[in-house]
């Protein structure tokens, strides 16, 4: 071996094991990198070459030619990224889910004071209390004011629902944009990875990327993915195409008329996409049944209260022998107001017959629906509903919690087994 030959082999050697180094500190200064994947310079023997005189027979004597960097090998756990992101959209839907429910609880709680079933509750005993003293000028402000209470608790309530159902479509914009936004740049590398893989380079960084994306799509609508032969990958929402190839499907908001003129979320070709995972898909199913389901419970209550206390109010006399009139206007929780013509109270119905000022039979009728079973086929009352709703609610929110943990240790389990696999270790 020449002195020229043994120092170039060294100089060879150097710079490969040089490049090696530069990716263990590229590991290192990734290691707390969300997505990134480790990689490895994979050194092989250089091509050996002939020396003069060393030839046997037929084979040529060889000499070594030193090492090379063969490639830069990036960790990969294709199936089980797969299984992550599976899971991850069941775990970003619970997660989101149960925060929407959390939130919603401050607008349905019934506290003692507050909430609906008290108002409700404090409105039978003003026409108790009327009832056993009907010419009480007193008795008949107490019970316009507590009836005015009532009907404005609900009022209250149907409102800040129909606020918060409202409310969801600016975060529904906002994770439509982010879908949109990461399916062009998925896009975006479908063209340059595969150009990089063309010209014999490695773009693990690039790949880390598109995986982050991935993964993010997965969060927000349960999106999946396959590789293809080229190097581009697929992306999918609800079997229909995302991203192919260099080409995206955009998704966009419309008003939804059959819908309260909320949005709905479409593919270029008219096609509505509903997810049912992921971020995007708790957030609708919190706009569109959830709050729904409050709404209309809200709804029936108020409804049925104010035909059954009008049915009553409408045979009954005021202290002026004033007969025939509602004791509520409207006909849902938004709409429910106490009749403007009873203002003044001596309108408010109480005697079974005219110009019996002391007969509070009336009023005692009404109290006495407190105790009827009017809702769910005879066999609930009206404050048993609304105790119903709100603890259909609360059973509702507690069982999104536990789905939140159950399947975020189900995601937990498998990140761990991937960062064995494929994190950086600090002892490199």
């Amino acid at each position: 071996m020449t002195l020229f030959s043994g120092i170039n082999l060294a100089l060879q050697s150097m710079l490969a094991h040089q490049q090696a180094i530069q990716v263990t500190e590229h590991n290192v200064a990734n290691a707390n990198t969300p997505g990134y994947h480790r990689q490895e310079a994979v050194l092989n023997a250089g091509p050996p070459y002939p020396y003069p005189g060393m030839n046997y027979g037929i084979y040529a004597g060889q000499m070594g030619g030193g090492v090379l960097v063969n490639q830069l090998r990036r960790y990969n756990t294709g199936l089980l990224d797969t299984q992550i992101r599976r899971e991850q959209a069941s775990a970003s839907y619970a997660d989101r889910f149960s925060a929407l429910l959390t939130r919603f609880e401050g607008t349905l709680a019934e506290t003692t004071q507050d909430g609906v079933a008290a108002k409700l509750d404090a409105f039978w005993s003003g026409w108790q209390n009327l009832s056993t003293d009907p010419s009480s000028l007193t008795a008949r402000a107490d019970l316009h004011t507590r009836a005015t209470t009532l009907a404005d608790a609900l009022n209250r309530r149907a409102s800040d629902l129909t606020s918060l159902r409202k409310n969801q479509d600016t975060t529904i914009t906002d994770l439509v944009s982010e879908v949109n936004t990461s399916a062009d740049r998925i896009a975006q590398l479908n063209t340059e990875i595969p150009r990089v893989v063309g010209l014999g380079g490695q773009p693990n960084d690039l790949l880390d990327e598109r995986d982050r994306l991935l993964n993010r799509l997965s969060e927000l609508t349960g999106a999946t993915s396959a590789q293809q032969e080229n190097g581009e990958v697929l992306v999918s929402l609800g079997g229909h195409a995302l991203v192919v190839g260099k080409e995206t499907f955009a998704l966009t908001t419309t008003p939804d008329a059959a819908n309260s003129n909320l949005l709905q979320i479409t593919w270029p070709d008219g096609a509505t996409f509903t997810p049912s995972k992921g971020e995007l898909g708790a957030v609708l199913t919190a706009r569109d049944q959830t709050i729904p389901t409050q709404l209309n419970g809200l709804d029936t209550l108020a409804s049925t209260l104010a035909a059954r206390v009008n049915t009553l109010h409408q045979t009954g006399y005021g202290l002026n022998n004033a007969t025939g009139l509602d004791f509520f206007t409207g006909t849902d929780a938004l709409s429910l107001r106490v009749n403007p013509a009873l203002a003044d109270v001596n309108n408010i119905a109480t005697a079974a017959a005219p110009d019996s000022p002391g007969d509070g039979g009336i009023a005692g009728q009404i109290a006495a629906v407190q105790n009827e079973l009017l809702l769910n086929g005879g066999t609930t009352t009206l404050g048993q509903y609304q105790v119903n709703q709100t603890a259909t609610f609360g059973l509702q929110l507690s069982q999104a919690l536990s789905d939140t943990d159950t399947r975020q240790l189900v995601v937990n389990a498998l990140s761990q087994q991937r960062e064995s696999e494929t994190g950086v270790s600090l002892d490199e």
